[in-house]
C-alpha cells in the first residue's frame, strides 16, 4: 500500500490529458497516476488515482507537483471574446446542465477545466480575451452542481441595448445597497431543457440603452 504522502510530497511533472474530468496523468516508478477533478465544494477538489484505484482525496494542489502548461487546443477554446451570441449559447447549455462536476460543466460550455485559487474559487485559465476573470460557482449542497457562471470584463463591454436585442427586454432590478451596482435581468429558457437560466448584467449607474455592463452572470434556475 502506497502512503499518499509518498506521492503528494514528491516532485512530479504532470502531463495534460485534455480530459475535463481526468485532466492530469503521470508515470512514476512504473505506476500510472491520474488526477480527477471532483464536484467541488461538495467534494474534495482533486482525487489521486494510482493504477486505476483511488489513493487519496486532496483539497489543494500539492506544492511539490508541477502542473503542466495548458495545451494549445484548450487555449484555443478561450480565444473567443465574450459576445452576446456566446452568452446565448452558454445560457442554452446551462439550461440543460445536469452534471455535478465543474470540469464537465466547463467542457459543456466549450471551456478548459477550471483551476482553484487559494480561496477555493474556480476560475477558467487563461480567461477569455477582454475579461478579467471567468468563474464557475458551484453549489455547496452535495449533488446540486452548477450555481452560476460569472464573467468580469476588463472594461465595460456589452451595452444594455445589445443585451436586449439578443435576449429581449430586460428587467431593471433595484440596487441592494446605496453603493451596489445597478443590475438588469433576463429570464432565459430553452425548449425541452430541464432548467432555466437568469442572466444578470451589472452596471456602474442606472443603465440607459447605451450604457455598458462591467460584469454578467448566468445563474442556473429551475422552471
Amino acid at each position: 500500500m502506497i502512503e499518499p504522502t509518498a506521492l503528494t510530497e514528491r516532485t512530479i511533472a504532470w502531463e495534460h490529458s485534455g480530459d475535463g474530468e481526468f485532466p492530469y496523468h503521470a508515470e512514476v516508478d512504473g505506476r500510472t497516476l491520474t488526477v480527477r477533478v471532483n464536484d467541488f465544494p461538495a467534494e474534495p477538489l482533486y482525487t489521486l488515482i494510482v493504477d486505476g484505484s483511488v489513493l487519496a482525496d486532496l483539497d489543494d494542489w500539492p506544492r511539490s507537483w508541477r502542473r503542466p502548461p495548458v495545451p494549445q487546443h484548450l487555449l484555443d477554446l478561450v480565444a473567443r471574446p465574450v459576445t452576446t451570441d456566446l452568452l446565448r449559447t452558454w445560457a442554452g447549455r446551462i439550461c440543460g446542465v445536469t452534471t455535478e462536476h465543474a470540469a464537465e460543466v466547463a467542457a459543456l460550455l466549450g471551456l478548459p477545466a477550471p483551476t482553484q485559487d487559494d480561496r477555493g474559487r474556480l476560475f477558467v485559465q487563461p480567461n477569455p480575451p477582454g475579461t478579467a476573470w471567468l468563474q464557475l460557482c458551484m453549489n455547496d449542497r452535495a449533488g446540486a452542481g452548477l450555481a452560476s457562471v460569472q464573467v468580469r470584463f476588463t472594461t465595460p463591454t456589452l451595452s444594455r441595448a445589445e443585451l436586449d436585442a439578443c435576449f429581449g427586454p430586460s428587467e431593471t432590478l433595484p440596487p441592494v445597497h446605496s453603493n451596489s451596482p445597478h443590475m438588469t435581468a433576463h429570464r432565459i429558457t430553452s425548449p425541452d431543457a430541464p432548467l432555466s437560466c437568469t442572466m444578470f448584467a451589472s452596471f456602474a449607474e442606472d443603465p440607459g440603452p447605451e450604457d455598458r455592463a462591467f460584469q454578467v452572470s448566468l445563474r442556473r434556475d429551475t422552471h
